[in-house]
């Protein structure tokens, strides 16, 4: 069965985190973020992983009564990538107090399945000129949930915005990041 099916999310916007939930991602912004987004019944979120943060996802999902999130443990690769395919928006936390550029390793796969992006980061980090720039997604410095949450329903309300991004988030990843791109920009380097 499908994600939807599963939930009974038919008629939902998908926001979808996978991957590491530890500290470094900072995950009680995606825990405040969904709280601020319980005022949107079509808002749903799903986190899939594992981490030092999980069991504080667990306790806050209950006491806040989040009704709008699902967390699951890891899953196979190929689940992984099924999910992907069936998700609306890709998310991705970074804790505020990184001093280093860091991009996730998470962002490709959003991209490969040509899913937009919406982003919290630390201060300074390049990540996020590259995705505003490219149109592929949108993304704040971490702590403002305010502005993460302000972009998290400009994509809620916006489908075609959200294509839009998600082509563009595709495109970013052929240009940029794929083998083609780095071998193309290495032997120019040389």
């Amino acid at each position: 069965t499908g994600l939807r099916e599963r939930f009974g999310w038919r008629d939902k916007v998908i926001f979808f985190f996978g991957g590491n939930i530890g500290q470094a991602q900072d995950m009680g912004n995606l825990v405040r973020l969904a709280e601020r987004m319980k005022q949107y019944p079509q808002a749903r979120f799903l986190l899939v992983g594992n981490g030092d943060e999980f069991e504080m996802i667990q306790t806050a999902r209950e006491k806040q009564k989040l009704d709008n999130l699902v967390l699951l443990p890891p899953v196979p690769q190929e689940e992984y990538f099924r999910l992907l395919s069936q998700i609306d928006i890709g998310l991705f936390s970074l804790h505020p107090s990184h001093r280093t550029q860091n991009f996730p390793g998470k962002l490709l796969g959003y991209m490969a399945y040509g899913k937009p992006i919406l982003g919290s980061v630390n201060a300074g980090n390049d990540i996020a000129g590259i995705l505003e720039s490219a149109k592929a997604g949108l993304v704040c410095i971490n702590p403002d949930d305010e502005a993460f949450a302000a972009n998290a329903v400009r994509l809620l309300n916006n489908a075609e915005e959200r294509r839009q991004m998600g082509e563009s988030a595709r495109r970013l990843l052929e240009e940029c990041f794929s083998v083609f791109s780095v071998a193309e920009h290495l032997i120019h380097c040389s």
